[in-house]
């Protein structure tokens, strides 16, 4: 059958559009393009259809609703429709029958109905989607009377008297709803274009309920060209809307239009997720380049646009839901400020230009008396801001309210008044070097925030501790926050220990940089500057050290502790690790993390105190079998910990064979510990990791030692969901019975059958996700070992392949930590050949090498460091 003039329309509009859609400005464009061809191919149908079934005398007309009506159909995209009649709902429904099938031959996909305008009102009134397409209903052919008549009356019906609040009160209801079922952030790493927040059915929200409120001037002309004017133009004329704000409206909407359209090209479908794949597969059309940046760049023009939408439409729900009041309530607060009906607002509108520090007091008063800032006085920020920011960034008593807001801990409104000063453009004003981090992402799973969020949910939290709210998850630290003499330096370093990021490699030195200039323009002391320097140079230290290193080796303490130089230096560098693991994703920051960072500030604060930083255990206590445990484990366990080991050393030298195995859930810590004792063999560790993933447990770190011939090591390992697993959990025995035959057995084959037999591979296909490199590196930093760096893309037996590859290469492992960052690993093992550390360099490169063999990876990335 050949395509019809329809179908041939559509595809040869839709074959140009990847060369229009890359092209700014032209969203809007490319969807009127699409919709003007269901515009004459439909109606010159209906009209047809009309005469074939003898309804000349009959009052019909065909109107378009959805994404048709408004002119922005993506490629693949349903279309909707209404025929309306007056008494006629035969004729009405044999034009539609003749309409429908043709089309479905066309193999497009059809919303329709066939409706008395007024029957269709009252059916509006109790269905909001009803309702809404209604609002954006568009004359396609017949009589336009018709859709006058349903617009009158839908008015009169949705919002009777005149008053519409109710009905724009259920869009607020359905909005907030709708966001939280498509995620509640609009950081979501794969974005909902049509439904997320910020998205385009959010821009189509504050606009219906604009004409619901306002009730402008509808267009019911055919073509474009006779529209009666541009709702959003409306909207800024008559003083509902400033310019900057519908140039925000206006972009953001060719913008996601744009990116639509690119997805479906790109999924060939009806699709509105922007997921990792598609993310890829389009950003190089758009931005140019390859892989992360461009993807990153997509994402940050993604956020911002979204961010923008989300400011404006709030705005516009928030003046159309509320009429101005006759009589506003006016409370007295000072000569510039004043209350209307309970919000902050400005006496004079053009105070801001005047006196540009009353932009960051407005909230430093808002903090002070939990007072919301009335809109109208933000726009008057945000507007000014846009217009000129270089009175506020030179202005010194703006630069200390500031610091003032920084330290005050009251900020503790969802959004804070810093998020809002940000979102208005304050923070890139005062701050040299924000601006960048606004919107800026990561192309990776372990980055879920933005950078500019990421580091005021860092403040946000540190603002907690102050507060005492989180003394039962972080006890230590809400202790040391009470002893904090200098917040500033402490709260300015959190703010802006990611500054660095969108300068590429090295960020924390580069950020240091940054932040020691932003902390001089912002008035504090030399010394205050110098500390804030030092904490973004040093942010990543504690938690590397902690995760990486052996805690228990004096010299790794030492030297770190070296570098701080005192106490004060240690509790600030401990409050902001903490604080910039826990904002960088949910639950990133994990009890087992929480518990390594403390360790290493226990130990480290010992050192300094001059005492001794390493746990001393009684030997005397735990019997002449303490004696034989390997003695790096009286300073890596705990009491408990060591009598467990000692208890199982005794049952395993009692049994044939020589294994036992003991499990201690700690379940308000989200982890178990597991302890296993079995005579020493080359790849023990190897096997035992490989039981461990055929039975889906997740390792997140191991103490290795040894008593005498047997290997006692204790893991550290929780469910693939991220809980700790109970200790009458029936993987148990089936874990204890395949170890016991493992190492009985002997051999590798065995273990990845039991992997293979226990988790055998899904049939669903890989979920694409951003690519993780593999780096391999070697470090000198312990004296009784070679530290083996991996970092890769996490999957089932990484682990074990890892385990297996170092004993094949001869080599002991006296250590383990492992870390999951999102979709990536990295694990680092404690490496030694017959007890000494590797110094050949060809035997270091051969260990590379195997390394990125056994991981499956060109063995592009790695070295020593």
């Amino acid at each position: 059958m050949a395509p019809s003039t329809l179908r041939s329309a559509l595809d040869a509009v839709i074959a140009a559009q990847p060369a229009v859609v890359r092209v700014a400005g032209q969203g809007g464009a490319a969807c009127r393009a699409l919709a003007e061809v269901y515009d004459r191919e439909i109606a010159a149908r209906f009209t047809a259809a009309v005469h074939e079934v003898g309804g000349e005398r009959a009052s019909l007309a065909l109107v378009a609703t959805g994404g048709w009506a408004r002119r922005e159909l993506a490629p693949y995209s349903d279309i909707d429709f209404i025929v309306l009649h007056d008494r006629d709902p035969a004729v009405a429904k044999a034009v539609c029958d003749r309409l429908l099938y043709p089309l479905w031959d066309d193999k497009l996909a059809i919303g329709h109905a066939v409706r008395e305008p007024r029957a269709l009102a009252t059916l509006a009134k109790g269905d909001l989607a009803t309702a809404t397409a209604l609002l954006d209903a568009r004359h396609i052919a017949g009589e336009r009377w018709l859709l006058a008549e349903l617009t009158r009356v839908t008015l009169a019906t949705l919002a009777p008297s005149g008053n519409p609040n109710a009905l724009i009160a259920q869009l607020a209801a359905v909005q907030k709803a709708r966001h939280e079922r498509f995620g509640a952030s609009l950081y979501l790493l794969e974005p909902n274009l049509k439904q997320g927040i910020g998205g385009l059915r959010d821009l189509a929200t504050a606009l219906w309920a604009a004409q619901i409120r306002w009730r402008p001037p509808r267009p019911i002309a055919s073509s474009p060209d006779e529209e009666a004017g541009d709702l959003v133009a409306y909207l800024v004329a008559h003083g509902q809307l400033t310019a900057r704000q519908a140039q925000i409206l206006v972009g953001a909407r060719d913008f996601q239009l744009r990116v639509r359209a690119l997805v479906q090209l790109t999924a060939r479908r009806r699709v509105d997720q922007l997921t990792f794949e598609i993310q890829e597969a389009i950003a190089p059309a758009l931005y140019g380049g390859e892989g992360a940046p461009a993807v990153e760049a997509l994402m940050r023009d993604y956020y911002l646009h979204a961010r923008g939408v989300l400011e404006v439409a709030e705005r516009l729900l928030e003046r159309a839901r509320v009429p101005p009041r006759a009589r506003p309530r006016i409370a007295e607060i000072d000569a510039g400020l004043l209350t209307l009906d309970g919000e902050l607002a400005l006496r004079d509108p053009r105070r801001f230009e005047h006196a540009p520090s009353e932009i960051v007091r407005v909230f430093r008063v808002a903090v002070e008396r939990r007072l919301a800032v009335a809109g109208h006085t933000r726009e008057l920020a945000a507007e000014t801001l846009a217009r000129d920011p270089a009175p506020l960034a030179g202005d010194r008593t703006a630069a200390a309210l500031f610091v003032d807001a920084l330290v005050d801990p009251r900020d503790d409104a969802q959004p804070s008044a810093l998020e809002a000063m940000n979102q208005l453009g304050v923070l890139s004003a005062l701050l040299p070097g924000w601006a960048p981090c606004v919107g800026r992402v990561q192309h990776d799973l372990y980055h879920v925030y933005t950078v500019d969020q990421h580091q005021l949910y860092a403040v946000a939290m540190q603002k907690r501790l102050a507060r005492g709210e989180l003394a039962d998850a972080h006890p230590l630290a809400t202790e040391l926050w009470r002893a904090v003499r200098r917040p500033a330096p402490l709260l300015l370093a959190t703010l802006l220990h990611d500054v660095g990021k969108p300068l590429g490699k090295g960020h924390a030195e580069k950020g240091a940089v940054i932040a020691e200039a932003c902390a001089r323009r912002l008035g504090l002391t030399d010394g205050d500057a110098a500390l804030t320097a030092f904490l973004v140079r040093q942010h990543l230290t504690m938690s590397h050290l902690s995760q990486r290193r052996d805690l228990s080796d004096p010299e790794v303490i030492a030297r770190f502790a070296d570098k701080l130089g005192d106490d004060e230096h240690l509790v600030q560098l401990y409050l902001l690790s903490l604080c910039d693991a826990a904002m960088t994703a949910p639950d990133n920051l994990t009890a087992w993390k929480a518990d390594l960072l403390r360790e290493l500030f226990v130990r480290t604060r010992a050192h300094l105190a001059g005492g001794a930083a390493a746990q001393v255990a009684n030997v005397a206590e735990l019997g002449a079998l303490g004696d034989a445990l390997d003695p790096r484990l009286f300073t890596q366990l705990a009491p408990r910990q060591l009598a467990r080991c000692v208890a199982l050393v005794a049952e395993a030298r009692a049994a044939a064979p020589a294994i036992a195995l003991a499990v201690h859930g700690v379940p308000d810590k989200g982890h178990s510990e597991l302890a296993i004792v079995a005579p020493d063999a080359p790849g023990v560790l190897a096997t035992l990791a490989g039981a461990l993933t055929a039975h889906r447990i997740d390792v997140l770190g191991a103490v290795l030692g040894r008593a005498g011939d047997l290997v006692c090591d204790t893991f550290f390992v929780r469910d693939l969901k991220g809980a700790a697993i109970t200790d009458d959990d029936p993987r148990w025995p089936r874990l204890t019975a395949d170890v016991t035959r493992l190492l009985t057995a002997g051999g590798a084959p065995d273990v990845a059958q039991l992997i293979a037999r226990r988790r055998p591979p899904s049939s669903l296909p890989r979920r694409v996700t951003p690519p993780v490199p593999t780096a391999i590196r070697l470090h000198d930093d312990s004296t009784q070992a070679t530290i083996v760096e991996v970092s890769t893309r996490d999957r089932v037996g990484v682990l074990y392949a890892i385990t297996r590859c170092l004993a094949d290469l001869g080599l002991d492992i006296s250590l383990a930590k492992v870390a999951t960052e999102g979709e990536a690993v990295a694990d680092v093992f404690y490496v030694t050949r017959g007890r000494a550390r590797l110094t050949d360099e060809a035997d270091r490169a051969r260990v590379i090498g195997a390394l990125h063999a056994a991981l499956g990876e060109p063995a592009a990335v790695g070295g020593a460091a």
